[in-house]
């Protein structure tokens, strides 16, 4: 387990920091709070902790379906 600190890339605001098994891959969806969110990039990844640039998901074409 390694802390991780999820952070928006524009303001460095940190929106969550937990502890993951593994570093999150770019790509990725997260959840954060009640939110879902893309990782952009990882900066500063080491064994022992890891800080992830992440902004707010596309809202997939189902999920406007259902709402």
């Amino acid at each position: 387990m390694i802390p991780v600190q999820y952070r928006d890339p524009e303001t460095e605001e940190i929106l969550e920091r937990r502890y993951e098994d593994g570093t999150p891959s770019i790509g990725a969806r997260v959840k954060i709070g009640f939110g879902e969110f893309e990782v952009l990039y990882r900066w500063r990844c080491v064994p022992t902790s890891c800080i992830v640039y992440v902004r707010r998901a596309a809202v997939r074409r189902w999920e406007q379906v259902a709402a």
